[in-house]
């Protein structure tokens, strides 16, 4: 299993915390960071978007692509 290597604090390029219902606002490749409780910040780049649900797919660098859904444990953040 690989090990998590999140940022604790929030990076000062997180400017604009997303609800997921504005992930339609995100395009694929659009670099994002997604907090998750309890293991920091961690960078990724938007795959795919679902237009209709609140479904986000990312790629970590490193930890391979994930699935995020809007009542996940987590917060995608734009970059500023």
């Amino acid at each position: 299993m690989r090990s998590h290597v999140g940022l604790q604090q929030r990076p000062a390029t997180a400017a604009t915390p997303l609800a997921p219902h504005r992930w339609t606002e995100l395009a694929p490749g659009e670099e994002v960071w997604v907090e998750r409780a309890g293991y920091g910040f961690d960078s990724a780049h938007v795959d795919e978007v679902s237009q209709h649900q609140e479904l986000l797919w990312v790629e970590f660098a490193g930890q391979g692509r994930r699935l995020l859904c809007g009542g996940d444990p987590v917060q995608v953040w734009a970059k500023d």
